[in-house]
C-alpha cells in the first residue's frame, strides 16, 4: 500500500486531502487553511477508498475526502 500525508481543513474538520508521501503537496493546501494530520498508510483506514485514492492522486497528485469519524 502506498502512504499518503493527511491535511485536515481547519473549517470543515471532516474534509481531508491525502497527499501521496512522494508527491509534492498541492499549492492550495496552505498553512492557514490546512492542518497536517498525519502521515499512514490508507490500507490502515476503515471504510477508506484506496482505490478511489490511488486513481485521484495518479490524476491530480491528491485526494479529498469527507471523513464520517
Amino acid at each position: 500500500m502506498r502512504t499518503y500525508n493527511l491535511f485536515r481543513r481547519k473549517e470543515e474538520a471532516d474534509l481531508y486531502c491525502a497527499v501521496p508521501e512522494d508527491a509534492p503537496v498541492p499549492a492550495f493546501v496552505t498553512e492557514e487553511l490546512w492542518d497536517y494530520a498525519r502521515s499512514l498508510d490508507i490500507g490502515t483506514l476503515s471504510g477508506f477508498d484506496a482505490e478511489a485514492a490511488h486513481v485521484s492522486a495518479e490524476a491530480n497528485g491528491f485526494y479529498l475526502f469527507h471523513s464520517a469519524s
